[in-house]
């Protein structure tokens, strides 16, 4: 008995999507990827930033024996 109430109360609450129209769902939606998209590049930026100091080091190193 107590399974059915709450599996019935979660099915009457609204999220916000709920809330949204279509258009403020497909600005959503593209904001949401646009923001994926900065974080990606962002991090794969990172990651080329340390492979070229990691590059750099290893020929200074090199340079010196």
């Amino acid at each position: 008995m107590t399974y059915t109430m709450i599996k019935k109360s979660k099915t009457l609450e609204k999220t916000n999507d709920d809330y949204l129209s279509r258009d403020e769902l497909i600005i959503k939606a593209q904001l949401e990827s646009w923001i994926y998209d900065v974080k990606k590049k962002a991090d794969l930026e990172h990651r080329l930033q340390k492979a070229f100091e990691n590059s750099k080091s290893h020929t200074q190193s090199l340079s010196q024996m």
